[in-house]
């Protein structure tokens, strides 16, 4: 991908002042769009370290004065070429576990990336970059902001937080680089590296620049929402997440509360690795003992969902093949939740069931004092899905580890009745007539749950 130049143009800005004697790289050039922001802006070419894995545009780049070197610049990386350069700045490539390159490199990367390799080469290189800067330094990229949520990422987040003031998060167009046939949701983030436990206080109260989501590249200077915010509060989220807006009250309910964990339990499912031979319609096996309900889909429906199929599972044994957990409460009665989802689905899942590891989740109370109809009204709030998917995970996956960091807190009685009332009223409705309009039992539910937590946890009280 190609960074448009008034995006190069913004983040080659946000390094600040480059004196004449400092040294710049871009360790994944390409085209050179930062080359050109950076000779723009006054910098001297002999300043300029250009690197990339293939020589296609090492003509362009040499002619305009720029040393040219071609090197894997993840792969080359020693402590010998630590601290080299007082700026970096790039938009690495967004490679993939998937992508033929990781899986030629994979054990070499692990080596030097250890456990900050994440399976994705943009996060190898942010700490590629990080490493290669003086103390001091700045880097400024442009990567997928999956990185800022995404549990993969923690570790990676982790490092940053340990080594780097962070000066911005900006994120950016999500049409960026559709003209390039690319969608994604990129960011921009600019840190200053800053090692060593005599600065540790320096990072917890260094202020960040948060820019929210601007819809394109005109907004950059003067974007519509921007918060300013104590680093500090990245340790705040489970896994270090780094948010971009959130109510002190929600941090603090975070902070304050059990983890889900505790409270709703929830398992990976089993796969067949063969679903056209173990799995039939329901209707067709359902007298058949060596038959289970099983549920192998996702999608976004809440409540209750009839499960319409069946994977076989023998009584004398497990087929070869099937990937099966054990310890698992397979066929007890719980929840199931939509592993891909574009918000949070949580439905009803009778005794007897199994689920399918790829999409769903089987989720189990495990506390005497809520009730499963509870359980599903919370899950299915407007907030729990704001802290779900809003927060802990933008993507339209959400994983296990999310919603086992999601915050608890045991409700009053007045509040579990009645969400408990509503929520059997819509099961009870959706089980006679599949689209059963809930939209004012929902909508009461999410104003329970909103006051009740907002009344627990609204405090004028100052984060840090």
């Amino acid at each position: 991908m190609t960074t448009p130049p008034n995006t190069a143009d913004y983040i080659v800005s946000r390094l600040g002042y480059i004196p004449r004697d400092a040294r710049i790289l871009d360790p994944c050039v390409g085209p050179g769009a930062f080359i050109k922001a950076l000779l723009n802006r006054g910098v001297d070419p002999d300043q300029i370290t250009a690197v990339d894995i293939n020589e296609e545009h090492r003509m362009s780049i040499e002619e305009q004065g720029v040393t040219f070197i071609t090197r894997d610049a993840l792969l080359s990386l020693t402590p010998y070429s630590y601290n080299e350069f007082d700026f970096v700045v790039g938009n690495p490539p967004y490679l993939s576990k998937a992508s033929e390159y990781i899986r030629k490199n994979k054990r070499s990367l692990q080596k030097i990336y250890g456990k900050i390799h994440s399976h994705e080469a943009y996060a190898m290189f942010i700490v590629n970059g990080i490493r290669r800067l003086r103390n001091g330094g700045k880097m400024a990229f442009i990567v997928s902001d999956s990185f800022m949520t995404v549990n993969t990422h923690a570790n990676l987040r982790r490092y940053i937080l340990k080594n780097c003031l962070i000066d911005e998060i900006t994120l950016a167009p999500k049409s960026l680089f559709d003209s390039q046939g690319v969608n994604t949701s990129p960011a921009i983030i600019v840190l200053t590296k800053c090692v060593g436990r005599e600065y540790e206080s320096s990072r917890m109260v260094h202020t960040m620049r948060i820019v929210e989501r601007v819809q394109s590249e005109d907004e950059y200077e003067h974007p519509r929402a921007s918060a300013s915010i104590p680093q500090s509060q990245y340790h705040l989220l489970p896994y270090k997440i780094f948010y971009t807006e959130i109510e002190p009250w929600i941090l603090k309910l975070f902070r304050d509360s059990d983890s889900m964990k505790e409270h709703i339990r929830g398992y990976v499912g089993m796969h067949t690795m063969d679903n056209d031979k173990y799995i039939r319609p329901l209707s067709e096996v359902e007298s058949d003992e060596d038959w289970k309900p099983y549920i192998k889909t996702g999608g976004a429906d809440q409540y209750y969902r009839p499960v319409t199929e069946a994977v076989y599972l023998g009584d004398d044994d497990i087929p070869d093949g099937y990937l099966f957990p054990r310890d698992v409460p397979f066929g007890d009665e719980g929840i199931v939740i939509s592993g891909i989802s574009s918000r949070l689905a949580a439905r009803y899942m009778p005794k007897g069931c199994y689920w399918d590891s790829n999409k769903a989740m089987g989720f189990f109370v495990v506390d005497e004092n809520i009730s499963i109809e509870y359980a599903l009204g919370l899950l299915n709030s407007s907030l729990y899905n704001h802290l779900a998917k809003g927060i802990l995970n933008r993507t339209n996956c959400v994983q296990l580890t999310d919603l086992h960091a999601l915050p608890f807190v045991n409700p009053d009685d007045d509040t579990k009745s009645r969400v408990e009332e509503l929520v059997k009223k819509i099961v009870t409705n959706k089980r006679e007539h599949e689209n059963f309009d809930y939209s004012s039992e929902q909508k009461q539910i999410d104003d329970i749950i909103l006051n009740f937590h907002k009344k627990r946890f609204k405090t004028t009280e100052k984060m840090v």
